[in-house]
């Protein structure tokens, strides 16, 4: 089984046909690797763009792709047929999903049809080192913080280039790969419902009301004894999760319960973190807070 690491560059413009914006593609970027993640062989194409025909000046100095770079690019879907013969019928992976819903929006306007060609099956390769990381951010991993916390050296001027970029993905895969741990992870992209669950717009619920959220759901127990804790404050919102301070009712253990509820296609997802009590504030004298009289000079 062979693997290909794709990464994409794309331009957001204005389309007058679709009367809005579309991420159009400008760059392909993959690596293709053997079962022992031994490199085989690399894919790099500019897209001259069709939709919009400047670059914007945030994309230019991201990338560092120039107008004049893209010029003697060749058309989107010429890319995919030359990727499609590349490939062959290794599985496809990318960095999250964002390349892969750049690529349905394109085939869509480009072909009229959201399917992607050239993809059989996939891993989203994020979420598999998220896995084997133990990751636990309610915040997804991005590649450069996989990187660093793999200790992987990166190079600064070549980051937010499509090759350079699937190459340093293959990076952090080579630190994770397990092959039995991998399998879940495989996806079938001819099964019916594999579309429309990669289109799917996840929602985070931010109403403690909401029906789907059950009473268990915001139960946290002691990480130390395992027995159910007591909540001894309210439930505040930050950053989309909600926090509670809790105290286990046998051991007295007290800690943060973080609690984010993300409603996906297959139904909610809730993802349950303990933290540790933050240090409480010193408190402060009259004096301290009014100055001490006796710092100040004289006039």
């Amino acid at each position: 089984m062979n693997f290909v690491i794709l990464d994409l560059e794309w331009n957001g413009t204005y389309s007058r046909r679709l009367k809005g914006f579309i991420n159009e593609i400008i760059e392909f970027g993959a690596v293709k690797v053997d079962e022992n993640l031994k490199v085989l062989d690399t894919f790099n194409a500019f897209i001259r763009p069709q939709v919009g025909k400047k670059l914007s000046g945030k994309i230019r100095t991201l990338t560092r792709i120039s107008n004049e770079d893209l010029e003697d690019g060749i058309q989107f879907m010429q890319a995919v047929s030359r990727f499609k013969k590349w490939m062959g019928d290794a599985v496809l992976m990318t960095w999250g999903t964002s390349d892969l819903l750049a690529l349905v929006e394109n085939c869509r306007y480009f072909c009229g049809n959201e399917r992607i060609p050239f993809l059989k099956k996939y891993v989203d390769l994020q979420s598999y080192c998220e896995h084997r990381m133990n990751y636990t951010d309610s915040r997804q991993m991005g590649l450069s913080t996989s990187a660093q916390l793999l200790g992987i050296e990166e190079d600064d001027s070549d980051h937010h280039r499509a090759l350079n970029d699937s190459m340093l993905s293959l990076e952090c895969f080579r630190k994770l790969y397990d092959r039995e741990s991998l399998e879940p992870f495989v996806q079938d992209a001819d099964r019916a419902d594999f579309y429309p669950k990669l289109t799917f717009k996840t929602v985070i619920i931010c109403d403690l009301s909401n029906p789907l959220i059950r009473r268990s759901d915001l139960v946290f127990r002691c990480g130390l004894c395992g027995r159910r804790a007591s909540r001894k404050g309210e439930w505040v919102l930050k950053n989309k999760s909600y926090r509670a301070e809790f105290q286990c009712r046998s051991c007295g253990h007290r800690f943060v319960g973080r609690v984010q509820f993300k409603l996906k296609y297959d139904g909610l997802v809730v993802k349950k973190t303990v933290l540790p009590v933050p240090p409480a504030e010193p408190e402060h004298t009259e004096t301290e807070r009014a100055g001490n009289p006796a710092d100040k000079e004289e006039g």
